[in-house]
């Protein structure tokens, strides 16, 4: 059964956190469920929808902090940041889970943690004194729960009862009942793909299954009125699903729809009638939209917000005619906020950069110092205009993605080669006046590829880099959070050493990462990858004014296995090229006369994949050089690591052979080993 559901916007907020919405229980009165928020500005508002009446029971101003600054506060970095500055931005909004508690509005801001009754008046405040910003708070009658980015506490009656710090970054955190119900136990969703309870981890816990791709809000309601929840999932690019289980177990989707923004939080119940249930979503931006199965019209409000809006714009266009116009160098701080991501995408081993803004975005210009391949999006409605690279200045990579349409989410997408760090720069210009701009930044890693992985495979033929010498095991961290993506800032607590495991999302090889005071081992089938890590490492120690032994232990079995990886992309890209070339002299020929049954069946087939052909060729170029300068680099570095020689008059002929579609792998290796 597929669902028809209807949209009807609620409120708009300020921009907001992930975590700060909630649907209050059902009152005995029976009437519908409230609705309550909080945003970046540090209101919390409770409101409630009846007969399509908006009310609101209660809403609290900015914090003072904020509306001195006379601007919106950011997310992510910008968070953290003003957050220093002293606002109190609402980071989690949650009800109490005592019997008692269900109907109270508990709100972490900075690190503070207040109650309000659902009529607004405050009960209850506790400052936590904690260092870090709490992103999730949860309160089981004299118990309290916050979840900072590396720290879990646990108060009771405001008091210490018991701190843990995890290894990795805290993505979520949730208290649920393992034991009985009346005893909760904290659940941390951590960075590193693992969860914790209690203390103990459990691989790959978090939907071991991979049943929610990219999920970031998920919770049960129950819309097809079968006595079960259907699962309702939104996600970082706007989509949100309903899903229902079928008779064999298997999931369903029954409704779906994508919107222009990340849904920051999902929830559910009687909004605003007694005889369905709805799901609410509150967006990056401070839209709070409902879902369900009934409408009603509001024209006469909808007039009315709209007569308000416009009262409001003709007032700040004529406050702003009055200081200069566009005319006017007025100083002032960007009027809108920025949410920014940049993700690896394992499957196509590229980078999205995910830019969204809480007002249309008009333009972002592109910085970097590493030359990137600039990939195109489907989903943009962006025009990326290139722009010659600019080496004097370090500017390997300028672009720019003009926006046709109205959107406030843009996706960039590049892959980059390995090898050395780079810093990537997005400039965010808006729709609006006067202008402004956010700048966004990210730093691109040496092996920048790599993501983290559980066990490394023990089967395969690798090469070993050992480094010895009086360093720490903090140095030796400090080198591995500056090569590789996903690593915590700091150790482990209480250990002087780490062990990590990647794998390489282009070509699938892997990377043991072992250390600890006065040794760090690195171990893997790729020689190109140790190469990296050798002369990251050599520099980092030479600025450090530490003395370090370096000895390797090749593997000519291993550099085999490496490029017979590397082969099959390559042999691929050379029969584009060349299909390529058939095609044009088929296409001239077909032009010319027409009828060519005469054609043998692959040249046919050639002609009637031409638009396919022509689609891939278009990146081809790109993707032919960097596998060719990759196996390049595995010989140099292969035979410098061993001690080799490498005759500069070479890499010509390696090149040669590289292009050549007619050479074989066979060859290819007697080359490397230097038989030819």
């Amino acid at each position: 059964m597929e669902l028809e559901l209807f949209r009807q916007d609620l409120i708009q907020t300020s921009t907001c956190a992930t975590g700060t919405l909630a649907v209050l229980p059902l009152t005995e009165e029976k009437k519908t469920q409230k609705v309550a928020a909080g945003d970046m500005s540090g209101v919390v508002q409770c409101f409630s929808v009846k007969k399509g009446e908006f009310n609101v029971a209660f809403k609290t101003l900015p914090s003072a902090a904020n509306k001195a600054s006379g601007g919106h506060p950011g997310t992510g970095r910008l968070l953290r940041r003003r957050l220093h500055q002293g606002l109190r931005l609402v980071t989690s909004l949650v009800l109490g889970k005592g019997k008692s508690q269900k109907d109270k509005i508990f709100v972490a801001a900075g690190n503070q943690i207040k109650g309000v009754n659902k009529k607004g008046k405050e009960f209850f405040r506790f400052n936590t004194q904690l260092t870090e910003t709490i992103r999730r708070v949860d309160v089981f009658e004299k118990n309290i729960w916050s979840a900072g980015e590396y720290v879990h506490n646990h108060f009771i009656e405001a008091k210490d009862k018991a701190l843990y710090l995890c290894p990795d970054r805290i993505n979520d955190a949730e208290v649920v009942p393992l034991a009985n119900p009346a005893e909760l136990w904290p659940v941390l969703a951590c960075q590193d793909r693992y969860g914790v309870c209690c203390a103990a981890y459990v691989v790959d816990s978090h939907d071991p299954q991979h049943r929610f791709p990219n999920a970031k809000e998920v919770f049960g309601i129950d819309f097809t009125k079968t006595g079960l929840n259907n699962i309702v999932v939104g996600r970082e690019d706007g989509g949100v699903e309903v899903l229902d289980l079928e008779e064999a177990g298997q999931l369903r989707t029954v409704y779906s729809i994508k919107l222009t923004e990340s849904i920051n939080t999902l929830d559910g119940g009687f909004l605003t009638g007694l005889l369905a249930q709805e799901f609410v979503m509150h967006t990056f931006s401070g839209k709070e939209e409902e879902r369900r199965a009934s409408y009603y019209k509001q024209i006469d409000r909808l007039r009315a917000e709209i007569s308000t809006l416009k009262q409001e714009i003709e007032a700040e266009r004529q406050r702003f005619q009055m200081k200069g116009g566009d005319t006017a160098m007025l100083a002032m701080s960007a009027p809108f906020t920025v949410q920014d991501k940049c993700k690896l995408e394992a499957d196509e081993a590229c980078y999205v950069l995910t830019i969204e803004s809480a007002v249309p975005i008009f333009t972002v210009a592109i910085q970097c110092n590493a030359a990137l391949q600039m990939l195109d999006v489907p989903s943009n409605v962006a025009i990326l205009s290139r722009s010659p690279p600019d080496e004097a200045n370090g500017n390997l990579t300028l672009a720019t993605y003009r926006c046709q349409d109205s959107t406030n989410r843009l996706a960039v997408k590049f892959k980059v080669r390995e090898g050395r760090s780079a810093a990537l720069s997005a400039f965010v210009l808006p729709a609006i006046s006067p202008k402004a701009c956010v700048v966004v930044r990210h730093t691109i890693r040496p092996l920048c590829l790599h993501q983290r992985i559980v066990q490394m495979d023990t089967s395969r033929p690798t090469n070993e880099l050992l480094i010895t010498g009086q360093f720490t095991g903090g140095d030796a961290h400090t080198w591995v959070t500056g090569l590789l993506p996903d690593i915590p800032p700091t150790l482990p607590p209480g250990q002087d050493g780490a062990s990590y495991v990647f794998q390489n999302t282009l070509l699938g090889t892997q990377l043991l990462c072992r250390y600890r005071g006065g040794e760090a081992r690195f171990v893997s089938d790729l020689v190109s990858t140790l190469g990296i890590i050798h002369e990251h490492v050599m520099r980092e120690a030479t600025n450090a004014k530490l003395r370090v032994n370096v000895s390797f232990n090749p593997s000519a079995q291993s550099l085999q296995h490496s490029v017979a990886l590397v082969w099959p992309q390559l042999e691929k890209q050379r029969t584009l090229k060349k299909t390529y070339n058939m095609l044009e002299g088929l296409a001239e020929l077909k032009m010319q006369d027409g009828d060519i049954s005469y054609l043998s069946q692959d040249y046919k087939s050639v002609l009637d994949r031409a638009d396919k052909i022509r689609q891939e060729y278009k990146e081809q170029p790109q993707h032919l050089d960097h596998l060719v300068a990759l196996i390049k680099d595995l010989y140099l570095d292969y035979c410098k690591l061993t001690g080799v020689a490498t005759p500069k008059q070479r890499l010509p002929a390696l090149e040669q052979l590289l292009n050549d579609t007619s050479s074989t792998l066979e060859q290819l290796m007697e080359f490397l080993l230097g038989q030819r």
